[in-house]
């Protein structure tokens, strides 16, 4: 039987969505969110200190978006940490680029599929000295604990936590005017 009401709840409908579109500067996809910027959808912070970006760094993190965290990251940053090498028993410096397979935002966006509840519990930001090279950046230490929670099961309910200590390092990007992390060096013991 067809619905008699079936034209009215279309035209309803359309009328919400011309409504929507209307009340905002512009009408936008959220199947294709923007790669610069806030997000319409989501409470990001304007980029527009180093401090703005740890919120959305923070934010990407709980929130597992893959966009918001790459927006974080300038197109040289480079993530570096400490490994123990087993077989000469002292430690390396690890450094993983922002791109390509094996890359920060590659395993960033696996460690977001897996788990499910990410939490940064504790994040207490300190302003550090700047740092004077070819280009000024700013310098952000942070103290943070992480929890990393498998809640639906599907690797083994795994549950991770790590306190540490991390710096980062700004700059503002000549192409947008936007702030981006350069590095990020995990200081952690």
């Amino acid at each position: 039987m067809r619905d008699p009401f079936r034209p009215f709840k279309t035209a309803h409908l359309l009328v919400i969505i011309l409504c929507l579109c209307a009340s905002g500067e512009s009408c936008f996809n959220p199947f294709s969110p923007s790669v610069i910027g806030p997000s319409a959808l989501k409470p990001v912070a304007p980029q527009v200190d180093p401090d703005s970006v740890l919120y959305n760094f923070k934010y990407a993190y709980e929130n597992r978006d893959s966009i918001v965290y790459e927006n974080c990251l300038d197109h040289e940053f480079i993530f570096i940490y400490r490994d123990q090498d087993e077989i000469e028993q002292r430690e390396v410096e690890v450094e993983v680029p922002r791109d390509g397979r094996g890359g920060d935002i590659y395993r960033t966006k696996a460690l977001f599929r897996v788990f499910d509840d990410i939490r940064l519990d504790t994040w207490k930001v300190t302003v550090a000295p700047d740092s004077v090279a070819e280009e000024i950046w700013k310098r952000r230490n942070v103290t943070f604990h992480l929890s990393l929670r498998d809640t639906d099961g599907d690797y083994d309910y795994q549950h991770l936590e790590a306190t540490g200590f991390a710096e980062f390092l700004f700059r503002r990007s000549t192409e947008d005017n936007l702030w981006r992390i350069v590095r990020w060096i995990d200081r952690s013991i």
